[in-house]
């Protein structure tokens, strides 16, 4: 006999558990049937083109630490504590539910004595922690809702479903106490209190209460079960597999196409030609709207919100599967009589929303679930180059890269203008050296950054630096053709040229002046057997002044705002080698934009967003304007394009004379 503790299935007649268990096991296969039913809407994807099961420690402490230790979730500090709130309560009192069950199918004594009283101890406080969750919740979602929060019917469904449970949970356990007065009634403090509402009524009308309360409580619990599948809850599971699949290429790689020229199928044009992990990944989605509140396209009021992205998948996908089990729903054709599927990429995903993604990464560092947006994004680009389907300015730009070797279209012989007049080694000349500079398109072809190149050059001749230039024999490595969808031409063209190069001067290491560049040769070209060493000319310039190989000492006088190039920062977690370069100049003082590391803000012009012209604002205007807040007269960056980009804000602004825009391999040379 128990010492302290209460019966189990009290006042209820022994049907009950009958009943009960034979809803469960319904429910069971309920719940079966829709998780086959989405993996089998995830089979109809294409393969994937990596393994996503490699190092399978490391997968599962990603999934532990992020997926169920909430690691992402929490960085927000509002959303991550309401959201913690519901999920560590949901799982102690999923908990606290299996032991009741254990006690009472296995006849085990487990709550009694001591442990009886903790339990019900933390059954009401994380009861209450539920219901706290869940208020909050409402609350942002539905009075003030932040800009990212969807308000749809199933989100509104399910938080009531789950209050709602919680709210009849503590009823049962409150008109219990008063009708039974329990020595231990305080110990559950929460329905204790209730129970004092119940004080005036009789032992009958209690008792059909709790009889009512727990069959309501059983079926609002069931159901919320039963419908995981197909609802928003779904993410609880998929979340946590989603992150365990996570690619474990480089941050700045490309999913690849293997064997190209045997591809029947290069990228999406269909839902079902996204991969299979890419379609569970559209299940994994929180609607949170944490990438869409990072996005720089989507705050320049772009036709852009990754999100929308994703969960315009995940209800195509859907749609799909509903059309496959029940074709009647369907629009039907008339003269095949199959369902009518919406053109996807042009009725669905619209061209216009997908090429507004600058592939700057700041939506896949901001999900919680880690999505991966921009490889979705960019097969979706994919498809529209293999079927010519693509934005005029976008094909100009391509075809530039292939027929010229550069986006600008200018003749091979001005890739050397920037070397008028400079002593530069060239790598035909040379034959042997330990460096291959490497000044990219930008560098060699835009007037404002072949200033930038010549400085970079006088540096490495100033500090002795043993490098070389390939001059003419330079051309595209590719780092804006692969991301804008030419696969084809990035493959078999660039890479193979650039490779041919390499090896024929036994290229070891390179320095490259362009993020964009330094992110293709260090992450993308290993993928196509291309190994260097490869370092940004922030990172080079940063060692040579610990070296003492330079050493500036004239005083800046300047309040610079410095910008975290996408590639540089979040592709490759360089954020402190540009930074510390420039700390080493007298007089410089660093305004540190509110966007800044991690979560910086895309200057635009990455993703082939240069060459492009999309309905919104300019990503680059907001971004200065962003550090023209700081109160800086300077801004620095370490990418030709960024500067390209800033250069044009500051002349819209009518700022150009006033506001220095600058790489900071050009503060620096002015400081020696």
């Amino acid at each position: 006999m128990k010492t302290v503790g209460r019966e189990i299935m009290w006042n209820l007649p022994p049907s009950a558990a009958i009943i009960m268990y034979s809803l469960f096991g319904l429910v069971v296969i309920i719940f079966a049937w829709g998780v086959h039913q989405r993996i089998d809407a995830y089979r109809r994807g294409r393969s994937e083109k990596e393994d996503r099961l490699d190092n399978l420690w490391e997968r599962t402490l990603s999934a532990l630490r992020i997926g169920l230790g909430q690691q992402k979730v929490l960085e927000r500090k509002i959303g991550g504590l309401m959201h913690l709130a519901i999920y560590s309560a949901f799982i102690v009192l999923f908990i606290a539910t299996c032991l009741v069950a254990l006690e009472y199918d296995l006849g085990v004594r487990i709550l009694d004595g001591d442990f009886y009283i903790v339990f019900k101890l933390f059954a009401d406080t994380f009861g209450l922690v539920l219901l706290a969750g869940i208020a909050v919740a409402l609350t942002r979602r539905h009075l003030f809702r932040p800009v990212g929060l969807t308000r749809d019917g199933d989100d509104l469904l399910q938080l009531l479903l789950i209050g709602a449970i919680g709210v009849t949970g503590f009823l049962i356990e409150a008109v219990r106490l008063a009708a039974t007065k329990p020595p231990v009634a305080p110990v559950s403090y929460v329905a204790n209190a209730i129970a004092s509402l119940f004080a005036g009524y009789g032992a009958p009308e209690l008792l059909a209460a709790h009889k009512a309360l727990w069959w309501t409580h059983l079926f609002l619990a069931f159901g919320f079960l039963a419908t995981i599948p197909i609802s928003k809850m779904l993410h609880m599971g998929a979340g946590t597999v989603n992150i365990f699949l996570r690619t474990s290429r480089p941050k700045g790689t490309l999913q690849p196409i293997p064997n190209i020229e045997e591809e029947e199928t290069i990228g999406v044009t269909n839902v079902e030609d996204f991969s299979w992990k890419q379609l569970l990944s559209s299940d994994a989605c929180t609607k949170c709207g944490r990438c869409q509140d990072e996005c720089p396209a989507y705050a320049a009021e772009m036709p852009l919100s990754p999100r929308d992205v994703v969960l315009k998948t995940r209800d195509q996908m859907s749609r799909d599967l509903y059309w496959s089990l029940v074709p009647s729903a369907a629009n039907l054709d008339k003269k095949t009589g199959k369902p009518v599927v919406p053109a996807f990429t042009f009725d669905v995903l619209f061209p216009d929303e997908i090429w507004s993604c600058t592939t700057c990464r700041a939506c896949m560092q901001a999900c919680p679930v880690l999505i991966e947006h921009i490889d979705m994004i960019v097969d979706v680009r994919r498809g529209y180059v293999a079927n010519s389907k693509i934005p005029d300015m976008a094909r100009t730009a391509l075809k530039k890269m292939g027929d010229t070797g550069n986006p600008w279209g200018l003749p091979q012989d001005d890739r050397i203008q920037w070397l008028a007049g400079l002593d530069v080694p060239v790598a035909s000349e040379k034959k042997e050296f330990e460096y291959l500079f490497w000044p990219g398109c930008a560098g060699a072809y835009d007037p404002r950054n072949q200033k930038v190149t010549r400085t970079i050059v006088s540096l490495l001749n100033r500090a002795g630096v043993d490098y070389a230039v390939l001059g003419l024999e330079e051309t595209c490595c590719g780092a804006f053709a692969r991301p804008m969808g030419e696969e084809g031409l990035f493959q078999l063209g660039m890479v193979e040229m650039v490779k041919e190069i390499f090896a024929s001067y036994n290229v070891k290491k390179v320095i490259t002046q362009c993020p964009h560049c330094f992110n293709t040769f260090r992450n993308e070209y290993p993928q196509f057997g291309v190994n260097v060493e490869v370092v940004h000319h922030s990172v080079l310039l940063r060692e040579l002044i610990a070296q003492r190989k330079l050493a500036p000492s004239k005083p800046a006088n300047l309040l610079v705002a410095f910008h975290d190039s996408c590639y540089l920062g979040r592709h490759n977690d360089l954020y402190d080698a540009p930074r510390e370069a420039l700390g080493s100049i007298p007089g410089i003082t660093v305004n540190e934009m509110e966007k800044n590391r991690e979560r910086g803000f895309c200057c635009g012009a990455g993703g082939g967003g240069m060459w492009l012209e999309l309905p919104g604002k300019r990503i680059n205007h907001l971004r200065f304007d962003q550090a023209m807040r700081t109160g800086a007269n300077a801004v620095a960056s370490a990418c030709p394009y960024c500067l390209i980009m800033f250069d044009d804000a500051a002349k819209f602004h009518n700022l150009d004379e006033s506001v220095r825009t600058s790489d900071i391999a050009e503060i620096i040379a002015e400081s020696l």
